[in-house]
């Protein structure tokens, strides 16, 4: 029940009030004089509001205020007076009066006051007790090792990430100065002794407090947790990318959570401009390492040309020069596709991209193969179908994807073996399986399959770029590819596209 002091040197006033107050439900406590009053508040008596009138015999009411004041304590004051006049009224600001009410006191108004003041002062006061409990639990940490918790403290206040400790109720217990700067709080209260919601965006709250309950469901002093490109809210609804490393350890009895937090917006940005710069980097020695390939290829072409031009050429050397061109040629335009997709941006590929029939297309790259070197003496399986599936991509990178599927599956039969080609449609994605029953790959080639200039071909009949282009094509378009491939018994490639949609 809250308690409230009247000061007056006047009983009816204190009567009167009195019996107005303790009808709303409050414990009064009436003092004839200022000097009474501050008597009973120094021995140790408490009170939630303190009523007083200005004018009294002795001390005032201003120098009751002004008492409480000095002494800061957490006691609003509200004084009356029968005759307001600017001088008492600038002193009750000076000294911080709660109100200043002129007399005769309206029932309303003194109620509406006192409701106001015992709110603001059960506020102060648990604020204030947060604040305690926070110092409290940091001074139990620092007597464990004193000598440890002060290099603790120094590493913790000199260190630009934030370090936020949460009870078993997930309420901030702690937080390090780079807390308050990450997050931009303006006082310690602003952050502990609240939710840890309170760092999460609103469409976010669910999905990591789904993360924090998994912390707390683990065995103490074992529980550990990595969160990486986490979005956390700043105090002006702003929002950030941050790394977490979360840990639990028990404390007198209770289990704490202490999270440290690394702003990595800077460091995405510094990523995404080094991988930018890498790549033009790396278009430079591709385009330069694949020189040899196609001065190779130019050099065998001319070479047999020359030959089968001269006047005693006969009908096998001729053969064998269009032979090696038409080799050498399709050598030269897989090359320059694939190059050519190396030095194509995300944006170009996507801009161009529409929905496209997988059947039809299929069927136009099988067309180009068809006389090719490279596929002619295999076997192609595949049941032709009139059926529409849907697929959002550029037909040329399409057609750059397959053939390079379709290369490296003629290559790992010898030109001799079977490709089985298979498209189909479910309720959410387009497939396409290629399955070929060539060389396969061991789990040390498919962990490198990826990498520019990685083949297990013989020198001169690859330059590792096919499946790095690959890759290229599907990251750009979303497509997920699943591989299986087993040493001596073949290789399969399956395609899942992502539902088409109209633009």
């Amino acid at each position: 029940m809250d308690k409230i002091l009247i000061v007056d040197d006047e009983e009816d006033i204190r009567i009167a009030l009195k019996r107005v107050l303790s009808r709303e439900g409050y414990q009064i406590e009436l003092a004839e004089s200022a000097a009474e009053a501050i008597r009973r508040i120094s021995s140790g008596e408490t009170f939630s509001v303190a009523i007083s009138d200005i004018l009294m015999s002795g001390m005032s009411g201003i120098d009751f205020t002004k008492f409480i004041a000095e002494k800061n304590i957490n006691l609003p004051v509200i004084l009356i007076t029968g005759n307001p006049n600017l001088s008492s009224a600038e002193s009750a600001i000076r000294y911080h009066a709660f109100e200043y009410i002129s007399k005769p006191v309206d029932r309303t108004q003194i109620l509406s006051v006192v409701k106001r003041a015992v709110e603001v002062k059960n506020q102060k006061d648990s604020d204030l007790e947060k604040l305690m409990l926070s110092e409290k639990l940091e001074r139990a940490l620092r007597t464990q090792n004193l000598d440890l918790n002060r290099q603790n403290a120094a590493i913790l206040n000199a260190t630009s990430d934030a370090v936020i400790t949460i009870d078993s109720k997930l309420t901030i217990v702690s937080a390090n100065k780079a807390s308050f700067e990450m997050f931009r709080f303006h006082t310690p209260l602003d952050l502990i002794g609240q939710s840890v919601k309170l760092l999460f965006p609103e469409n976010k709250i669910q999905k990591y407090m789904g993360q924090v309950s998994k912390v707390l469901s683990e065995e103490e002093n074992k529980s550990a947790l990595q969160l990486s490109d986490v979005t956390l809210l700043r105090s002006d609804l702003s929002t950030f990318l941050a790394d977490i490393a979360i840990c639990s350890y028990s404390l007198d009895g209770d289990t704490y959570y202490t999270g440290v937090i690394r702003d990595v917006t800077q460091k995405k940005i510094m990523v995404e401009q080094l991988i930018h710069s890498e790549r033009r980097a790396f278009l430079s020695v591709v385009a330069a390492s694949i020189g040899h390939e196609i001065n190779n290829s130019l050099t065998a072409i001319q070479g047999f040309v020359e030959m089968a031009s001269r006047e005693n050429a006969d009908t096998m050397l001729k053969d064998r020069a269009l032979k090696v061109t038409l080799n050498q040629t399709e050598k030269l335009r897989a090359l320059t596709s694939n190059l050519l997709q190396l030095g194509k941006s995300l944006k170009s590929n996507t801009e161009q991209s529409k929905i496209l029939n997988l059947n039809k297309e299929i069927s136009s790259v099988l067309q180009v193969f068809k006389e090719t070197a490279k596929l002619k003496y295999c076997q192609i399986k595949r049941e032709d179908s009139s059926e529409d599936i849907p697929i959002r991509m550029n037909p040329d990178q399409f057609a750059l994807l397959l053939s390079n599927i379709l290369l490296n599956a003629a290559d790992a039969t010898n030109n001799i073996g079977t490709i089985e080609i298979l498209s189909y449609q479910d309720q959410k994605n387009s497939h396409l399986i290629v399955t070929d029953d060539g060389d396969g790959m061991s789990p040390e080639t498919l962990d490198k399959i990826y990498e520019p200039y990685f083949t297990t071909k013989e020198l001169g009949k690859g330059t590792g770029l096919g499946m790095f282009v690959v890759k290229q094509i599907v990251d750009n378009f979303e497509i997920r590819l699943e591989i299986e491939s087993v040493a001596g018994k073949g290789s399969k490639f399956h395609f899942i596209f992502p539902k088409a949609i109209e633009s």
